[in-house]
């Protein structure tokens, strides 16, 4: 239903409660209160079949206690874009009551399965807010000024152990407290876009994500530790970087099962390493959709994926250096868009000047390719023959290093022998023409005309001297 004026929604509603339980119960399954002026949620009454109830785009700044208590079936909860501050966010506003009997009312946790709280004016959470909320499976905090997630805030969601959909984007965030996902282990769809994380934060690790939105935060660089621990993830936004320039090698390996992966609007991404998705470990590659539409991309290398395993590769409008690099992607694009040839419009060569806004797949109508391949093989062969040259070169003069520097250290150490070997030198009282020998150096008798006799001086056999003329 839908009404304008509150006061008749309330009391419609209280007349349609009293019909509810009476002969045609469980006819209101939906009240749709959207675009309205509430500026108040009242107390509902009891209404047994009601599963889904929103207050969207309203003024609501206030809700009573118990607003919602009676309401034993209720399922989704809207009430996003009001200015609900974290004051409202109380305990018994979620609590539903059961009557036992006439007069006792037992709470008990509410069958609430969606929480849409975006668009509003939350600082924080109440400590035990969602304490009744335990099978509450989405929960969207999107576009509220959280900034951090303080104590309280980790408390309150920490009761939600069924939540499986989690929507923080927007919230200003930069950081995460460390166990702060801890008690959220059935978490499969994490929105962390538009906030100020500079890396991907290590506490969503190990949580079992199948998809993960990280668009539009100040993330320069991506590598092979920033995916580490999403081994279920399939898909993943990295869209809308203004910061992100370079993909690293082995970025996506860890995702083991990545089917869709959009890196589109990212006006600084110049590079993708050629071995960014390839795990050298395993021949799997699940990839099957690539967007990369809008980026500073100048070419692509072939390397980078086994392209003919993609169902789907859109890389519209970027500025493509047209050289043989791309001539794989020329006949790629021709091949996938042929029956939707319309598609190759938006891929247009921006470099070198005489291909400017040439249809890339007319590029291998417009350069030799064959040519190229044919002459670079050439230049590799010879290059193959250069190199085994420079390396016996670099052999030889490494032997004649050694062999020469071997013979001048031979030298030096005769030289050195030679300093070091034993002299005795005559005294300054004989003349310098007189010939002279150590006593213990064996000479031949014939060599002196005089005789040799036995006296010792100090232990040594005398220095014999010749006075012949």
């Amino acid at each position: 239903m839908d009404h304008k004026n509150p006061n008749d929604v309330e009391e419609w509603i209280r007349n349609q409660s009293v019909i509810n339980d009476g002969l045609f119960a469980n006819r209101i399954v939906n009240i749709n209160l959207e675009n309205n002026s509430f500026q108040q949620i009242f107390l509902f009454p009891s209404m047994t079949s009601l599963k889904k109830l929103s207050f969207k785009r309203n003024n609501v700044s206030t809700i009573v206690d118990n607003a919602f208590s009676d309401l034993q079936a209720l399922e989704e909860l809207d009430l996003s874009y009001n200015s609900i501050t974290s004051n409202e966010l109380r305990l018994n506003i979620f609590r539903v009551n059961k009557r036992s009997n006439l007069l006792d009312i037992i709470s008990e946790e509410a069958a609430l399965k969606i929480l849409k709280l975006g668009y509003n004016d939350i600082h924080t959470l109440s400590l035990y807010c969602f304490e009744y909320l335990k099978n509450l499976e989405v929960l969207e905090l999107n576009n509220n000024p959280l900034s951090v997630i303080d104590h309280n805030t980790e408390i309150a969601l920490g009761y939600l152990k069924n939540l499986k959909i989690l929507d923080l984007g927007n919230t200003g965030l930069s950081e995460f407290p460390v166990d702060m996902f801890s008690s959220l282990s059935n978490v499969q769809t994490l929105y962390l876009n538009g906030n100020k994380f500079q890396t991907i934060p290590k506490e969503i690790r190990n949580m079992p994500l199948a998809f993960l939105n990280i668009n539009a935060n100040p993330i320069s660089h991506l590598d092979s530790d920033s995916f580490i621990g999403l081994d279920v993830l399939q898909e993943l936004i990295i869209s809308g970087m203004p910061k992100l320039t370079n993909i690293g090698s082995g970025t996506f390996v860890p995702l083991k099962k990545l089917i869709t992966l959009h890196m589109s609007q990212n006006p600084s991404l110049s590079n993708i390493h050629y071995d960014a998705f390839r795990d050298h470990t395993t021949a799997k590659w699940s990839l099957r959709q690539l967007f990369i539409s809008n980026t500073n991309l100048t070419t692509l290398h072939s390397k980078l994926y086994p392209w003919a395993k993609l169902d789907l590769l859109d890389a519209k409008s970027n500025h493509w250096t047209c050289d043989c690099r791309l001539s794989w992607l020329a006949n790629y694009i021709n091949d996938s868009f042929a029956e939707l040839p319309e598609l190759l419009l938006y891929y247009r060569c921006y470099e070198p000047q005489y291909l400017a806004d040439t249809l890339l797949s007319q590029l291998n109508e417009n350069i030799n390719c064959d040519e190229l391949n044919h002459v670079s093989a050439i230049s590799q062969h010879s290059h193959g023959h250069y190199t085994r040259l420079r390396h016996f070169v670099i052999v030889i003069s490494l032997v004649i290093v050694i062999f020469v520097f071997g013979t001048l250290i031979n030298m030096g150490f005769k030289e050195i022998k030679k300093i070091l070997k034993p002299r005795i030198y005559a005294t300054s009282r004989f003349s310098t023409d007189i010939k002279y020998r150590p006593a213990d150096f064996e000479e031949n008798n014939d060599t002196f005309n005089v005789p040799i006799t036995n006296k010792c001086i100090h232990g040594r056999s005398p220095i014999v001297i010749n006075n012949s003329n």
